[in-house]
């Protein structure tokens, strides 16, 4: 209150901001600005965060939309390869949004307020004659301390010695005001902050990063089957639901979960930088998020499936499906004790049973094992020798397990360039110059291993709606078993992997040749995707020799395209034709155990005729990520008082294009929140309808503050969207009864 501290930063903990989703993006602003907001009685208008590996092009409209006006970091000064052009500057995201950005020209957050570093400072700062202001943070910063007496000391001299810089100490958003008010046209950044150095972060310690990835898309499940159950048809209607409303909404619980998921995104946490210790605590708090969510997803998903009329069935199940788009494919029942011919579908090799299924958006639907059998629409899919084969892909692989040709039936060619193995294993040295687990320097190209020849390979299923051969491999220490799978009626050749990794400062990537020329890439980031060239024409180019990316990556040409899907990793390159995923480091420090151990995680690749956009590859990415899920109803129950069989979709858009990010009750009152992305980038109209007894909505902010109100139309609104526009709608409930 008397100003000697100013609350900076905004965010849960200094976050991590390649590779956390962007709904964690969010919620870390959110729950940073309400701590400081319950806390201090003070809103942050700043997002501080001097110490973190590149920023996502999706930050800029994430902080307006959070009320954050300006940005500042002097981690950019890390660069190797190139300088960054400007100190003061308008940083524009992929959406358009700005945000005023300010680096400290001092490239330091521990300046010694010494006469040198300071003359320095002003004569290096790049934006003279358009701003005559720049920030200098001083002091014993990282690790803590402070400034001493001395610093403050020379502070004072400095606030008016003729031939020295001049010094004011001042407050930061005190800085930023004057900054920008006096700041001449300033120059503007579109897209990326990318930080040259610190690009192993994207891969090292997979095992954190699969525990983040599977927490957020758990997290996302919890919240929306849990806001059906308070809030949908049959809540509060008496029977096994009598228990009603938001008052079953289990906030406390996903409110942990989701804090301890924040805390571990942590700029040298979730990237792989920390000790050893520090990962015990990691591994131990992921385990608490998971049984939240497993906990909260299972009582959801139960209540939900009692409200469905069964009546007739006599091993009924309810399909869930978390993800924003209507699906048709397989999903993995638990057959009981009961294995005779009444069951339908395809053995799995594990056992489960192999059923085809047909699910809403965000919803969920009924179906029959004892009469499930393989639908019309899937026209089967066989496996041969050398050979894995549907209606519209045909996989063939040699001797060594490599795949030789990825035939599109439909489109009438081949994927894998002339001569190339796809599938392939490199693994390289991997010794960076300087900080072990966190870079990966450019030399490490230079030595490579091709991981050929497969030990095994054995056909584990043959069909009719899925196939699937095993390869085992063994280098070094190490060994690998994979699944690779393709399904009926599916374009994704997905590859199930574990790994027994026992390798030493090595790094491992697998890699696609394919039959595509493209001067540029895709690549998912948060709340949409950017492009990035094949090529090193440019020393900003070379640079970016790796890359990091969330669920997909595609290579594209007019009329053709191949996206390399992946269910937790992150590091990308492609170079050329070639495509490459990372999966696996062994850096020795500052944890020498680091990755040693068992992995599990699965990538897919999707060929695809057209552009990518309406060949469906956000969607297949996300549904690879949010499997369906069947859960065992009760033959002929039914708790609602009018108890449906007809599929429900809690939330649906009626345009493809636009994802549904969150679907959840409101912070701080009785309401249901709904968190929306334009994710093609372009310009659509949607209509966003529920099947909750909405009566009042209202446009917010990522806070959930009210904006304008929008007119509600038959349980629906319409809404007009930018390119990559984020968008938060809050509903008011008529009742919890059925609509």
């Amino acid at each position: 209150k008397g100003g000697q501290f100013e609350p900076v930063g905004s965010m849960w903990v200094e976050a991590d901001c390649n590779v956390p989703s962007g709904e964690s993006l969010v919620r870390q602003i959110v729950h940073g600005k309400r701590f400081f907001i319950d806390e201090l009685g003070r809103e942050t208008t700043d997002l501080w965060l001097p110490d973190v590996f590149g920023y996502s092009a999706a930050l800029p409209q994430i902080l307006r939309q959070a009320g954050i006006s300006w940005f500042l970091t002097q981690k950019m000064s890390w660069s190797e390869v190139n300088r960054f052009p400007h100190h003061s500057f308008w940083w524009e995201g992929i959406d358009g949004s700005r945000v005023f950005t300010h680096f400290p020209p001092a490239a330091t957050y521990n300046g010694d307020m010494s006469v040198g570093e300071l003359v320095r400072s002003v004569r290096g700062f790049a934006e003279h004659g358009l701003s005559e202001r720049s920030l200098y943070p001083f002091g014993y910063g990282d690790g803590g301390g402070g400034p001493t007496r001395a610093m403050l000391e020379s502070a004072r001299r400095l606030a008016d010695l003729e031939g020295a810089p001049k010094v004011e100490l001042d407050t930061v958003s005190s800085f930023f005001t004057k900054a920008q008010a006096e700041a001449g046209d300033l120059p503007v950044w579109v897209g990326e902050l990318y930080l040259e150095r610190h690009r192993g972060t994207y891969t090292t310690n997979g095992e954190i990063k699969r525990a983040n990835r599977r927490g957020e898309e758990a997290l996302r499940a919890a919240e929306l089957w849990s806001a059906a159950v308070a809030a949908g048809p049959g809540a509060g209607a008496g029977g096994q639901d009598a228990e009603a409303g938001w008052a079953r909404y289990p906030g406390e619980e996903l409110d942990r979960a989701w804090k301890l998921l924040l805390l571990h995104q942590f700029h040298d946490i979730i990237p792989g930088s920390s000790i050893h210790w520090a990962y015990e605590d990691s591994r131990r708090d992921h385990g608490v998020v998971s049984e939240i969510t497993d906990r909260v997803l299972g009582q959801a998903q139960r209540t939900l499936a009692r409200r469905m009329a069964t009546d007739g069935m006599t091993r009924p199940y309810v399909v869930f499906n978390a993800a924003s788009h209507d699906r048709q494919e397989l999903v993995e029942i638990d057959p009981g004790p009961d294995s005779g011919p009444a069951l339908g579908g395809q053995r799995a090799e594990d056992g489960s049973l192999l059923v085809p299924a047909s699910v809403p958006a965000c919803g969920y639907a009924l179906l029959d094992g004892a009469g499930a059998a393989p639908d019309t629409i899937l026209a089967g899919v066989a496996a041969a020798d050398g050979e894995l084969e549907n209606e519209l892909l045909r996989v063939s692989w040699n001797g060594e397990g490599l795949l030789i040709s990825v035939w599109d039936k439909e489109a009438g060619r081949e994927i894998l360039a002339s001569g190339g193995r796809g599938n392939l294993f490199q693994l390289h040295e991997d010794l960076p110059n300087d900080t072990d687990a966190w870079d990966v320097d450019l030399h490490y190209l230079d030595k490579v291993v091709d991981v050929a020849e497969a030990e095994a390979i054995e056909v584990v299923e043959r069909g009719p709606l899925r196939a699937a051969v095993r390869f085992v491999r063994r280098f070094g220490q190490s060994s690998v078993s994979q699944t690779m799978r393709l399904a009926a009626g599916s374009r994704r050749i997905e590859f199930h992997t574990e790994v027994d990794w026992h390798e030493r400062h090595r790094f491992l990537k697998v890699a696609f040749p394919l039959d595509i020329h493209s001067s540029r890439a895709t690549y998912e980031i948060q709340f949409g995707h950017i492009e990035r060239p094949t090529h090193a024409n440019t020393s900003w180019d070379v640079a970016r020799f790796e890359v990091c990316a969330h669920r997909w990556a595609e290579l594209s040409e007019p009329g053709y395209g191949v996206a390399l899907l992946n269910d937790c990793k992150y590091g990308y390159d492609i170079r050329g034709n070639v495509m490459r995923l990372s999966l696996l480091r062994s850096p020795g420090w500052p944890d020498p155990e680091t990755d040693q151990g068992r992995h599990r995680f699965a990538y897919a690749l999707y060929p695809h005729p057209g552009d990518l956009r309406q060949a469906g590859v956000i969607a297949e990415a996300e549904a690879f990520n949010l499997p369906l899920v069947a859960v065992a109803g009760d033959p002929g129950a039914g708790s609602a008082p009018e108890p449906g069989s007809a599929p429900v979709s809690v939330v649906k858009v009626d345009v493809p294009g636009v994802r549904v990010e969150a679907v959840k009750k409101a912070d701080r009152e009785d309401a249901l929140v709904v968190r929306l992305c334009e994710v093609w980038g372009g310009r659509r109209t949607a209509r966003i309808t529920t099947a909750l007894p909405v009566a009042t909505v209202v446009r917010t902010d990522l806070l959930e503050r009210d904006g304008d109100p929008l007119e509600l139309d038959g349980g629906g609104v319409e809404l007009a969207l930018r390119p990559f526009e984020l968008v938060t709608l809050k509903f008011g409930l008529a009742s919890a009864g059925p609509r």
